[in-house]
């Protein structure tokens, strides 16, 4: 029997497949999940990044530095096992994967959980803070205070995030003559730490910037991990230049924002911190002095007054009560007058 020409099957195939919406294509995926044998009962290692606990349940990412793996552990069974559960503690989790059919995501709901203790990654951070510290890297006598008035400023980012919009948008806001110029760069990943520590090394030896911007966009702990690296602390701590991180909305500061001069919560603070509004420089710090200054010389004016009054005063307070001091001279013009008459008459002259 010959086969259909490709016309027909083309016209025929399209309509013999089968369209799914997004509900029932998820729904297939959870079926697949759930009845995966190799995905039930599972025993997984890592360290617990990313804590949040409601009234509800207990929400926490599970990495081992190359990966992450959401995890949820409802609020009632959590309480009933023997776990503390932190940022950086290192456990065996066992439980089911599940995926979550109206968001399109998976994830481990473990059912055990057992404490090993501090996690790697995080002992390490710890260790690196504290050697750091001992060298003075964190010390204030080391900081430089960024210029209020930067004419250009460097940024250190990836072209592809928002981060370098937020900074752009707050710097320009406070002033729009500001220059900027932006120096992309790895945020995360292995090759992330170097790419961050050539940017900052670029903009500080090569580029007339008066100050630097380091940051990104918010992320995982994990995400995160590149601004915790000693080669980054070391490109900080070695510029000449004032370097402002602006590692986005996360709580705890990295490494990075410990040898920093300034460290801003998100790119847009460090973008309003690092330029000075002269509108705003003009009413905080130019009004008051005018204000002072005109309170000075109105203070030496009426000073000036009161000396002349008191001047005026004294020398009212020489002359005796009684007539003004024109008739007194008059009065002793007369006198020496008759005197002069009485003593021509005593000598017989008239």
């Amino acid at each position: 029997m010959a086969e259909a020409p490709d016309t027909e099957r083309q016209a025929v195939e399209p309509d013999a497949r089968e369209v799914l919406s997004v509900s029932q294509l998820n729904d297939r995926i959870a079926s697949v999940v759930e009845d995966a044998p190799a995905l039930g009962g599972v025993r997984c290692i890592g360290e617990v990044t990313d804590l949040y606990q409601n009234s509800t349940a207990l929400y926490f990412t599970l990495t081992d530095g190359e990966a992450e793996l959401p995890c949820m552990i409802w609020a009632n069974r959590y309480r009933e096992m023997e776990a503390d559960l932190e940022d950086g503690t290192e456990v065996i989790l066992e439980g089911d994967i599940d995926y979550w059919t109206e968001g399109g995501k998976i994830d481990l709901k473990p059912w055990e959980v057992i404490v090993v203790g501090d996690g790697d990654q995080a002992a390490a951070v710890e260790r690196l803070r504290s050697e750091l510290d001992e060298r003075g890297w964190f010390d204030d006598e080391q900081k430089q205070r960024p210029p209020a008035f930067p004419e250009r400023v460097g940024v250190v980012t990836s072209l592809r995030g928002d981060a370098r919009y937020d900074v752009q948008s707050a710097i320009h806001e406070q002033d729009p003559t500001v220059d900027i110029l932006v120096k992309d760069a790895t945020v995360q990943g292995s090759e992330a730490p170097t790419s961050i520590a050539n940017g900052i090394h670029h903009l500080d030896r090569s580029e007339d910037v008066d100050a630097i911007i380091v940051g990104r966009g918010g992320g995982s702990d994990s995400n995160l991990q590149a601004f915790n690296t000693e080669r980054v602390a070391e490109a900080i701590f070695t510029a000449n230049t004032p370097i402002v991180t602006a590692i986005g909305h996360t709580d705890d500061r990295l490494i990075a924002d410990w040898v920093a001069d300034m460290a801003a919560i998100t790119p847009t603070t460090a973008g309003e911190s690092i330029a000075t509004s002269r509108n705003d420089f003009l009413a905080s710090e130019v009004e008051p002095l005018k204000q002072q200054l005109e309170a000075a010389y109105e203070t030496f004016e009426q000073a000036h007054e009161h000396e002349q009054e008191l001047a005026e005063a004294v020398e009212e307070a020489t002359v005796p009560e009684g007539l003004p001091p024109v008739y007194y001279k008059v009065a002793i013009a007369v006198l020496l007058l008759l005197l002069l008459l009485i003593t021509a008459l005593w000598l017989g002259v008239f």
